[in-house]
């Protein structure tokens, strides 16, 4: 394949924690613009393969990756500023991670870190940031109250809110919905399917039917195994290339 035409290109991917071996040499590629879709139960190295492409993982004392992860034909772990990389990389967690700060400031707090002073551009940015979340109309006559008094859902939303301001080139979405209702989760993935012709996003997550409706190409992991990786509506016809990735999608295990 051109390599131009993918914006993530993960060749042997191992990683390990200490002894234990979590991810065993998967190899992938994901378009750029697209909404890729990872599947699969607990356990099977998702979580930490989000963390190698957001290099996250180097926090983790025990971690040993091996393989090649590039991004726009550029090796990740060869990137002089790994700050400066991690801002192209958004992350959003399945249980939300509130600043103790104001809902504006949880929003401006890293377009300010880069540099970003004009109040005019900082206020459009936070409502535009918040609106894609699908948490404006809730908030937006208490701007100045703490993040962290809002419900569980909310702060969800103001977490997707906060990596939106990094204006990513990679959305990483762990189980992003698990804290939010049905009826604002949907509306999220509407405002997904239109992020997407601007940016990379990887859906990570529990909910299959999810990943069926939101992604053009998924892939599903078991133990730490690529089983399968294709088009969404292969992955989930019933005639998928694996008898596992069957049984999964219906529900058999999981």
């Amino acid at each position: 394949m051109v390599e131009s035409t993918a914006k993530l290109k993960i060749e042997d991917l191992k990683i390990s924690y200490g002894d234990k071996q979590v991810v065993h040499g998967i190899s992938f590629e994901i378009p750029r613009n697209e909404i890729f879709g990872v599947i699969g139960p607990a356990q099977s190295g998702k979580t930490s393969m989000l963390k190698v492409i957001n290099r996250t993982i180097d926090f983790t004392a025990n971690a040993h990756v091996s393989g090649n992860v590039k991004i726009d034909g550029e090796d990740v772990f060869k990137v002089k500023d790994v700050y400066g990389y991690r801002r192209r990389i958004g992350m959003v967690a399945p249980l939300p991670v509130g600043l103790p700060l104001t809902i504006y400031d949880n929003v401006a707090f890293a377009p300010r870190s880069f540099g970003l002073t004009d109040k005019d551009q900082l206020d459009a940015l936070v409502q535009r940031c918040l609106e894609q979340a699908a948490l404006w109309d809730e908030v937006k006559d208490r701007l100045g109250s703490l993040g962290t008094k809002l419900s569980g859902g909310q702060q969800q939303r103001l977490t997707i809110a906060r990596a939106l301001s990094h204006q990513p080139e990679v959305l990483c979405l762990d189980e992003f919905s698990i804290a939010i209702d049905p009826v604002t989760t949907m509306k999220i993935e509407d405002v997904l399917k239109e992020l997407s012709s601007e940016m990379t996003i990887i859906l990570v997550t529990n909910l299959v039917q999810q990943a069926r409706r939101l992604a053009k190409n998924t892939m599903f992991l078991l133990n730490g195994e690529l089983i399968e990786e294709g088009a969404t509506d292969h992955i989930f016809s019933g005639k998928a290339s694996n008898p596992k990735t069957n049984e999964f999608v219906s529900g058999a295990f999981g």
